[in-house]
């Protein structure tokens, strides 16, 4: 039997276990090959693998330097806005690093101590209470099956947290969206994180990342049947931005949760917790969900580091900080994903970088040709 058994091998997980594994029995399971460097045809996570500020600050609150190996190129210190359906682009200055997404995951799991027993291409099929502990059952890498006994059950599953909907079916989910991220081959680019809005799309947004090489195009997308062709619009519509990009050469998608309330989190309680996006901890504006995955990683850590008992009242204090930022990136969200606030605020310049005269960002030609 084990203490903890963490479902999902993600920034959440491997931080989680990292933290944990030298003091608990505890055991990681992820339905990816995290054992392994990612090859074509592995499960990939659609993320731009973009470490925003709030994440680079945990990472060095937790003693932690990304390695040189990890890191991508270019270093993007500016975001390019636009606004597709009002022709308005503005440049405002951030400062992220960008990543190796997939080799990102596999130096986090490569910390955990080798204490923790992992399980690497299991899949979670079932979760059973018991006054004991949950019982959790997997298919295995294999096609097998295999049961696993816990005292305590962690969720660290993501948007589509299947420990959250077998064990917390009342409590309100936040709403799922579909992200869909393909790479092309490119040549030319800005060194600029692209946001793209078109309401026409998606009441979410798009992003283009240059990484390497490739350009990375990706976009949010409510369920419906037509992501596939709203997305292979907005891809089009990035051409004529005067993104340059060549052929497709890989895709992937993934589930993101956008919650709109405090109601939709759920840390959890008695033996099954959820941490990081399972539990809602992510921003609603921009999707950002790696800060929340570490953060709220160290934060269970430390509910679970004096025992299990009483861990979920410990922890549901420690959370509540985040729940508190999940809540003003709401707000923020309403302001940006808002038409007339958007326009409002692009129009204005507010905090827009001024570009050199004779340049497609400058205010003189703000508007798209």
């Amino acid at each position: 039997m084990y203490d903890i058994a963490i479902v999902g091998a993600g920034p959440t997980g491997s931080t989680l276990a990292r933290l944990l594994g030298s003091s608990h029995r505890v055991l990681l399971v992820d339905r990816r090959p995290l054992d392994r460097e990612h090859s074509a045809g592995d499960l990939a996570k659609a993320c731009g693998g973009l470490l925003a500020p709030a994440a680079q600050a945990e990472l060095a609150r937790q003693g932690l330097g990304v390695p040189a190996s990890i890191v991508s190129g270019p270093q993007l210190f500016a975001v390019r806005t636009l606004d597709l359906v009002a022709d308005l682009e503005r440049l405002y200055q951030r400062f992220y690093v960008n990543i190796d997404r997939e080799a990102f995951d596999r130096w986090l799991v490569s910390l955990v101590p080798d204490r923790v027993e992992t399980a690497f291409g299991w899949t979670l099929t079932a979760l059973e209470p018991d006054a004991d502990g949950p019982f959790l059952r997997f298919r295995t890498a294999d096609g097998g099956a295999a049961g696993v006994r816990a005292r305590c059950a962690i969720g660290a599953d993501g948007a589509a947290s299947l420990v959250r909907r077998l064990s917390y079916p009342l409590v309100p989910a936040p709403r799922r969206y579909t992200a869909i991220q393909a790479e092309f081959n490119h040549g030319a680019f800005d060194p600029h994180y692209g946001a793209l809005f078109d309401a026409r799309l998606t009441d979410y947004y798009g992003w283009t990342i240059p990484k390497g090489d490739k350009l990375l195009i990706g976009a949010a997308f409510p369920s419906s049947s037509t992501i596939a062709e709203n997305f292979s619009a907005l891809v089009e519509r990035a051409r004529e931005c005067g993104f340059e990009f060549g052929e497709e050469t890989a895709r992937a998608s993934a589930q993101v949760a956008r919650p709109s309330s405090l109601l939709e989190l759920c840390p959890g309680s008695g033996n099954v917790l959820l941490a990081g996006e399972a539990a809602g901890f992510i921003s609603p504006s921009s999707a950002e969900g790696i800060s929340y995955a570490l953060r709220s990683a160290a934060a269970l850590a430390g509910a679970l580091e004096p025992g299990l008992v009483g861990a979920d009242a410990r922890y549901r204090t420690a959370a509540w900080p985040l729940a508190l930022s999940v809540q003003a990136k709401a707000i923020k969200a309403s302001a940006i994903y808002g038409r007339v606030t958007r326009r409002a605020i692009m129009r204005s310049g507010l905090g827009s970088i001024p570009a050199e005269a004779g340049s497609r960002l400058a205010p003189t030609v703000a508007v798209l040709p």
